[in-house]
């Protein structure tokens, strides 16, 4: 008898395949819920930071409106330099520049910043206050007169400030300050990295920007251009009013081969680490810490005890001890401003 022979293997592969088609419907379902989760959650912060946005709105027009109502204009000649960006824009070292170029003129120039920014104070009165380089322009430019005052105030109310010290100074000189609307008749100097906010959405903290442009006088503002905008939509962009970049690092020989990690607590963080990155340092990792931060020097300790190299800013290096300024791994970045529009 002729024995029988039964093929099993169309009904163990239809099984097989069945069970694969299983595991992918169920795999397709739980990635789709997944992603749906991911995308209710992602609503759900746009939805809380809008209504959040409303609630900042509100209380920005009422600050206005009670307390920083306008004020007649001051006898100084006072400069605001600030941006609608909530931070990042770039406000101190123009503020530097602009001083610089002051100086230069024989102007006697207080310049004010907020008591908070403790790190901008002190990079502030590095650059500015006690400069022999500021003499030494001087005298080139033939000046006989005595060398002018500069002095720079941390304040927490810059127009009660200002107020107290206009008759000590020609000019009084505000890193940022550009929302308080206390100030009449002063020149504004406004640094655009896009085109000013006009709709409440762009606000924090649904977005970056402090206030909108219809908030502002801008027969009082100097815009200055400093991302390249363009005329027409497809045409190439325009250079820059100002241009930042990195010119050096200290502890840095140039041309040789750098890695290292770069540690920051800018308002910008992104346009930091992009110049860093354009001046030839090769980044090993990246950390952002917020700005004004009270733990920076608890966290470059940590990455110094690891033996890497370290590369910060020049506001972000004033919150370090002597002991850490002087460790040979410890790279700062010099910035350079390149102003190719003056304000005046």
């Amino acid at each position: 008898m002729k024995a029988s022979t039964i093929n099993l293997s169309p009904r163990i592969h239809s099984g097989v395949c069945n069970e694969k088609e299983n595991r992918s419907r169920h795999c397709g379902r739980e990635d789709t819920k997944e992603l749906d989760q991911k995308n209710n959650t992602a609503n759900g912060l746009s939805l809380l930071r809008l209504v959040a946005t409303a609630f900042y709105r509100v209380a920005y027009k009422l600050h206005h409106k009670i307390f920083l109502r306008p004020q007649p204009p001051l006898h100084a000649c006072v400069i605001i330099v600030g941006s609608y960006l909530a931070g990042g824009a770039g406000k101190t070292p123009f503020t530097i520049w602009l001083a610089k170029r002051l100086i230069e003129q024989g102007k006697n120039v207080a310049v004010l910043c907020h008591r908070a920014a403790w790190d901008e104070f002190i990079l502030l009165q590095k650059e500015l206050e006690s400069n022999p380089a500021q003499v030494s322009q001087l005298q080139q430019n033939g000046s006989t007169s005595t060398q002018p005052e500069v002095k720079v105030f941390a304040t927490k109310n810059r127009y009660k400030t200002a107020k107290e010290i206009q008759d000590k100074f020609n000019i009084i000189l505000c890193d940022d300050g550009f929302e308080d609307t206390r100030f009449t008749g002063t020149t504004r100097i406004c640094l655009d990295w896009q085109e000013p906010p006009q709709t409440v959405s762009s606000l924090w903290p649904a977005g970056i920007f402090r206030s909108l442009k219809q908030d502002h006088d801008e027969n009082e503002i100097i815009h200055l251009d400093c991302y390249g905008k363009k005329c027409k939509d497809d045409a190439p962009p325009l250079f820059p009013d100002i241009q930042f970049s990195i010119e050096s690092l200290t502890n840095y020989k140039h041309g040789q081969s750098l890695a290292a990690t770069v540690i920051c607590g800018l308002g910008s963080p992104q346009r930091f680490i992009n110049d860093i990155r354009a001046f030839g340092v090769a980044i090993e990792k990246s950390i952002i810490r917020p700005d004004h931060d009270k733990h920076f020097v608890q966290i470059v300790e940590a990455e110094i005890a690891k033996g890497k190299d370290i590369v910060l800013s020049q506001k972000d290096a004033c919150r370090l001890p002597q002991s850490l300024l002087a460790h040979p791994k410890l790279h700062i970045a010099i910035q350079k401003i390149n102003v190719l529009r003056s304000p005046f």
